[in-house]
């Protein structure tokens, strides 16, 4: 069954986006906390991890769509060789 005009494989590519784009926000801030506790530098780390993760998880989302849309055209071209419109 999908949902609205979305299927099954566009909810889980759409939900795996979003938890690759969250995990890497929170290790980036993770790791900057980690580093300000030990060199006492507080909170430069911090806010460094979290661009530094912000940045990664775009990153993730530009390759993810780049690759969705590549393979979209690939499937419309497949289709138009096979004879649907």
């Amino acid at each position: 069954m999908a949902l609205g005009p979305f299927t099954k494989q566009d909810h889980l590519q759409i939900t795996t986006l979003g938890l690759e784009f969250a995990v890497s926000e929170i290790l980036g801030a993770y790791v900057g906390y980690r580093l300000d506790e030990k060199l006492n530098t507080s909170p430069w780390f911090l806010i460094g991890g979290v661009i530094a993760g912000f940045a990664l998880g775009f990153y993730q989302i530009l390759r993810s769509a780049k690759q969705m849309q590549k393979d979209a055209a690939t499937l419309k071209k497949a289709d138009k060789k096979d004879g649907r419109s």
